[in-house]
């Protein structure tokens, strides 16, 4: 069923009926005039009529319908007892979409045998055309002709405005046929069902409701056969519907590369019967430029479209997007682009790639002329100080020079700004603290120092408080040396000698030294080292790799607990790795140390042990130094074990 005509004031029950035909061209009418009236204009194949409630009329409005059009299916929904004889069918006023789909088969069964007995009796009768004899048409006056050819030079002439274009060609072929009635359909927007996008002589009510399906019917037959159809010629009822729904004799398919553009409808003529074989001929040529003039007005459209969509997402990008093509000039600049480097892309677009600030000229041009992709990178502009994140990467074509090449940045002058006076910030509460710490570390001691230095002269005879004033001074100074020596460790390693020495020599000489060193710890401290005597030669600065194994040991007698003696192990040997290198090892170990989980994390910042102790500085005082000499510090905690890994490259024999 292809066409249809629903009468109702409810729109409501108007929407319930909508639903089943979502491929057919319906009409709507608010009541019978409005229903008289649109038949009189379209042949419609079923009425479907509300004619709920009391005194509808459905008799009187059935007659008139009939009259009308005799074939009409009439549906009448929820009328009376009495008025229900008069439609073909009925349906109750509560009717479900399953009651509907149902009545719509029976409706088309029954139109489709309506139609084979009138086909039938059509073959049986003589056909008219075959008794009119048949000859060419008188060929038009010469002056004529050229004024239809002007008219058709003007049609393509039109440029890219697809409706104008429309209704010049509808004005040509008026000229050239002088049709009674002539439409071109376009496919919608979904692609499914053709629709009437320019027409001569159509009634409003045929131009907003007709739908034709893309996918079978008049278009299929057209994209298939890929000739016009002539109405004498067809013999399926449904193609004759659809044809002379819209009031044509022909249908001419507008085909380019194989696909059906679009139809055009025509009426019959104004002075004669039919169009001849001539007329057809030159109809079918004008419609096929016409297809391809659509394909390129189509394809300009979408192309502008998507131009313009891209153009608006370069808009609206957070990032800095730049383009260059094969010719080195400028092709895109969007609006945040001109908003960080503070320039206008009618300066800079079609201008040379040195018109952008340096470097990014330079690497646009890189990775255009090697083809190669730069990574994420920050950069420093001259232009303003500006910090910028950039990334460039070819555009890439068929062939192997690409096309053009994108540079994408991202303006981090403020997170570099943030990031500065957040480290400045860090710096000063740093200072802060290492300042605070230093005092806590040599109050101590200069108290100690300064009760000595006031007791010196009343008890200097004093041989026993001589001896204790030695050890006690002695040690404190010790300390005090030790602090500024990791303080100024942080900062710089200082000059470096370095020399050919045996590592256990040095591991020998850390150990006499804190075994003599008095710092109320000697009692507590047990250093082991195993037997193991093979020389262990590395290139080093003895002085400061014993600074770093002191500091680890000293750090690890510090983490041990109070209640019982610290226990550290120093051992050396030579590990060989996997690619053929060796190197030598200097495990210090504790299984008495242990070490908050929190802490293990930021053992080797400085910036935050040092708010503990000047003496948790020690492994990152070592760390330095150790990378100052070549090697390297890990940290390893075992489920009984801390221990440091001192790895260092051997000495060249």
């Amino acid at each position: 069923m292809k066409t249809v005509l629903v009468v109702t004031p409810d729109d409501a029950l108007r929407t319930r009926i909508l639903r089943g035909f979502a491929e057919a061209s319906v009409f709507l009418a608010q009541a019978d005039a409005d229903a008289l009236k649109t038949l009189r204009l379209i042949d419609v194949d079923a009425v479907i009529r509300d004619s709920r409630g009391p005194a509808r009329n459905l008799g009187t409005f059935v007659s008139q319908v009939r009259d009308m059009t005799p074939g009409i299916l009439v549906v009448a929904i929820g009328p009376g007892e009495e008025e229900g004889a008069a439609a073909d069918f009925n349906l109750p006023a509560t009717f479900t979409q399953r009651d509907l789909e149902g009545t719509l088969r029976q409706a088309v069964d029954r139109q489709h045998l309506l139609q084979e007995v009138a086909t039938l009796r059509a073959q049986v009768a003589p056909r008219a055309s075959d008794l009119a004899t048949t000859g060419e048409e008188p060929p038009r006056e010469t002056e004529t002709l050229t004024r239809i050819l002007r008219e058709f030079s003007r049609v393509f002439a039109a440029g890219f405005d697809l409706p104008r274009l429309l209704d010049m060609f509808l004005d040509a072929i008026g000229e050239l046929l002088r049709p009674t009635r002539s439409a071109l359909l376009l496919l919608d927007n979904g692609g499914q069902t053709y629709r009437v996008r320019a027409h001569r002589g159509l009634a409003p009510q045929v131009v907003e409701a007709v739908r034709v399906s893309a996918t079978h019917g008049l278009s299929r037959w057209l994209a298939t056969q890929g000739r016009p159809a002539r109405l004498q010629d067809l013999t399926d009822p449904a193609l004759i519907a659809e044809l002379r729904l819209l009031g044509g004799v022909v249908a001419v398919p507008l085909l380019t590369q194989g696909e059906l553009v679009a139809m055009l409808v025509v009426g019959q003529p104004v002075v004669g019967g039919t169009y001849g074989r001539h007329q057809t001929e030159i109809l079918f040529d004008l419609a096929t430029h016409l297809a391809t003039a659509i394909r390129d007005i189509t394809l300009h459209h979408q192309l502008q479209q998507e131009k313009e969509f891209s153009e608006r997402i370069l808009a609206h990008m957070s990032s800095g997007v730049i383009t260059i093509g094969r010719d080195e000039r400028v092709g895109t600049m969007n609006r945040r682009a001109e908003e960080i480097l503070g320039l206008s892309a009618v300066d800079v677009i079609r201008q040379d790639l040195r018109a952008l600030p340096s470097p990014l000229g330079d690497m646009l041009y890189e990775t255009l002329a090697y083809g190669r992709a730069l990574a994420k990178s920050e950069i420093q502009l001259a232009l303003r100080g500006l910090w910028l994140e950039v990334s460039t990467y070819p555009i890439r074509g068929e062939g192997p020079t690409p096309l053009g090449a994108v540079l994408v940045f991202e303006d981090r002058t403020a997170q570099k700004e943030l990031a500065a006076q957040k480290r400045q910030t860090q710096e000063f509460q740093l200072l802060g603290r290492v300042i605070a710490r230093i005092a806590d570390e040599i109050k101590n001691p200069l108290v100690s120092i300064n009760t000595f230095v006031e007791l010196i002269d009343e008890r200097y005879d004093d041989p026993d408080f001589r001896k204790l004033f030695s050890s006690v001074v002695r040690r404190d100074v010790r300390r005090l040396v030790q602090v500024f020596e990791k303080l100024s460790a942080l900062v710089s390693e200082g000059e470096l000698n370095f020399l050919t020495v045996d590592v256990h020599a040095v591991v020998e000489e850390v150990v006499t030294a804190i075994e003599l060193a008095d710092e109320g710890l000697s009692k507590r401290l047990q250093l082991d080292v195993p037997g193991d005597r093979t020389p262990q030669m590395v290139k080093v600065d003895p002085v400061q790799l014993r600074k770093a194994l002191s500091y680890l040991v000293w750090y690890l007698a510090h983490a041990s607990s109070p209640a019982e003696e610290a226990k550290v192990s120093l051992s050396v040997g030579r590990h060989a790795e996997k690619d053929g290198t060796e190197e030598v090892r200097i495990l210090i170990s504790s299984r008495t140390a242990a070490v908050p989980t929190d802490r293990l994390d930021r053992i080797f910042d400085p910036v935050q042990m040092v708010q503990e102790s000047l003496i948790d500085v020690g492994p990152a005082v070592s760390q330095r130094l150790i990378e100052a000499l070549g090697g390297q510090l890990r940290f390893r905690q075992g489920r009984h074990e801390l221990a440091f890994h001192v790895t260092l490259p051997p000495a060249e024999a």
